[in-house]
């Protein structure tokens, strides 16, 4: 895709928001169009602190790229020790009266406000809620509102006076608070929001301030298709509110950790309910076997999900945690979901590796897949790994477990201080303590957008009757009993690629499994594996995986 026709130039203005900065870097040196587009892209864009942004200004008035803006990304953060407290005001103000005469229209805007994660300082709080305040009522015009990286005591300062958003009222996309405390007045704001701009908003991620009364006024919202209401406190009648109201247009649909959730309304959430849903989430969510066993069957197709998340809510000691999400669930998602990119299932000990190959054999646009048997991540470095029932890092001597990369390979080894007794112990399930977890690595990852179709090579697609052999030393033995841990828990093996892997792109491969030289066989074939983890993994295998993907970061677990 050279970007010389209109249809690719189209297509590649598409993509380039999803990339990051080092990859819009790199496409500017393809060729002339590729740097034509780029740049255009990143002049759209004005991006400073807010005592910059006169500079910033000046110089893309200079340029004669100032009518091509259209974002800003503000820095509202206290610089300490630079100006006096009425100086520093007047400068925000200055810099606001500067923007508010400009004649482009700028139709999105991120305010941000670095650090702000701990606790804020008076100066911090007066000032950023001053900035805060003028930038929405300058911008009356604003499409999009993003507030995900603001403290939301900024919202309780600014309120006391003047009301920020009265001015706003064509917004189509919110990104509410998402650091801090939210409290009720935080959750009131939001819904008068989202009231005053029922008729054009399309998407919100509100987070726990999602309430039922916001969604009510939601489902009045005729052009509405995507909520996130992750960690809020709705209730099951609401959730069907909105669906039965808006299901025919929401396109995303994240749920994560609403507890007051049940069956009730996730029964409900079925194809013919949302025929043109593409990402559900339903991380921690108190639902039973029989609810997924109605969302997925061999009689519900999702033709458009391409992100699924599940992890029921249930104890890991509850006798059905084994049959949440089984076999079938699984096999029904390979044949019903065809379209599916991303795949991520937690505390799922009921999935073997018949389960598994209907996943890795059907779904053929899979980027993403991540099966673990454990309700959660493996532990992240630093974590408190007492207070999840494993050893203390360092062998239970209280020594830290430090993770570099090894010289001459890009595996990441991880190496304690020498000990003159046993080596370090592993958690309970077989990872080693310093195994960071799959956010800590998520940003490395190379996303693709979602919807793109890739151009499978199917004579690579190699479909496996019997069980896979190998001539290698470490073939593992088939038995007709599934592998186990020493805590009992099952162990994915080679069995799982009996079917062969239909997808030849993995940006993240993350199995609870033992990867033996039949695995790196099929991994073979891939054209590409950027991330992989597992539980286990041969020498063998490791050295095969390593020559055919150089690039490839590995966890490294047990080496057998």
């Amino acid at each position: 895709m050279d970007g010389s026709s209109p249809a690719t130039a189209v297509v590649i203005e598409l993509v380039l928001p999803y990339l990051n900065k080092k990859t819009l870097a790199s496409c500017k040196t393809l060729n002339k169009a590729w740097l034509a587009l780029v740049t255009l892209h990143s002049t759209r864009s004005l991006e400073c602190h807010i005592l910059r942004l006169p500079l910033r200004i000046m110089h893309f008035r200079r340029k004669g790229l100032l009518s091509l803006v259209r974002s800003l990304t503000v820095d509202i953060s206290y610089l300490e020790g630079f100006l006096s407290a009425p100086m520093y005001e007047r400068r925000i103000n200055d810099a606001v009266a500067l923007l508010q005469n400009l004649p482009v229209n700028i139709r999105h805007i991120k305010i941000h406000m670095p650090g702000a994660s701990t606790t804020l300082t008076n100066a911090e709080i007066r000032f950023g809620s001053t900035a805060f305040t003028l930038l929405l009522q300058a911008l009356p015009n604003l499409a999009t509102l993003d507030l995900s990286d603001c403290p939301v005591a900024l919202l309780a300062a600014s309120q006391r006076h003047d009301a920020p958003f009265a001015s706003l009222a064509r917004l189509q996309n919110i990104r509410w608070f998402s650091l801090g405390s939210n409290d009720m007045s935080s959750a009131a704001e939001l819904h008068r929001l989202v009231c005053a701009n029922q008729h054009t908003l399309t998407a919100i991620s509100g987070k726990g301030d999602i309430t039922d009364r916001t969604l009510i006024a939601l489902s009045k919202a005729p052009r509405f298709t995507r909520l996130d209401a992750s960690g809020s406190s709705i209730s099951d009648d609401a959730l069907l509110t909105l669906v039965r109201a808006r299901g025919s247009g929401l396109r995303e649909l994240v749920l994560s950790d609403c507890t007051r959730l049940t069956k009730r309304s996730i029964a409900h959430l079925s194809p013919k309910a949302l025929p043109t849903l593409a990402v559900l989430d339903l991380y921690n969510i108190m639902v039973t076997t029989d609810v997924y066993q109605r969302l997925f069957n061999f009689a519900t197709r999702w033709p458009y999900l391409r992100d699924l998340k599940l992890k029921a809510a249930i104890p890991d000691t509850s006798p059905r945690q084994d049959l949440l999400v089984n076999d079938d669930i699984l096999e029904a998602i390979g044949r019903n979901c065809p379209r599916l990119v991303s795949l991520r299932l937690f505390g799922c000990h009921g999935i073997t590796d018949n389960g598994l190959s209907s996943i890795l054999g059907n779904l053929g646009y899979l980027r993403e897949l991540v099966v673990m048997h454990s309700a959660s991540d493996p532990v992240a470095p630093g974590e408190d790994v007492a207070e999840q029932g494993g050893a203390p890092a360092g062998g239970g001597r209280g020594e830290p477990v430090t993770m570099s990369p090894r010289l001459g390979s890009n595996v990441l080894r991880h190496e304690a201080p020498a000990l003159d007794g046993p080596e370090p112990s592993t958690t309970a399930n077989g990872l080693l303590l310093s195994l960071p977890s799959i956010s800590d690595i998520w940003a490395d990852i190379p996303s693709l957008p979602s919807n793109a179709i890739p151009q499978h090579n199917h004579a690579q697609v190699q479909r496996v009757t019997g069980a896979p052999t190998s001539s290698a030393p470490d073939t593992p033995r088939l038995s007709e009993e599934p592998r186990r841990n020493a805590n009992g828990q099952r162990i994915f093996t080679s069995r799982a690629l009996q079917k062969g892997l239909r997808s030849n792109r993995f940006n993240l491969l993350n199995l609870d499994m033992e990867y033996d030289s039949v695995c790196a066989s099929h991994f073979a074939k891939l054209a590409h594996l950027h991330v992989l983890c597992g539980r286990m993994i041969t020498r063998h295998a490791k050295s095969l995986i390593e020559g055919q993907f150089p690039q490839c970061k590995m966890m490294v677990w047990n080496t057998d």
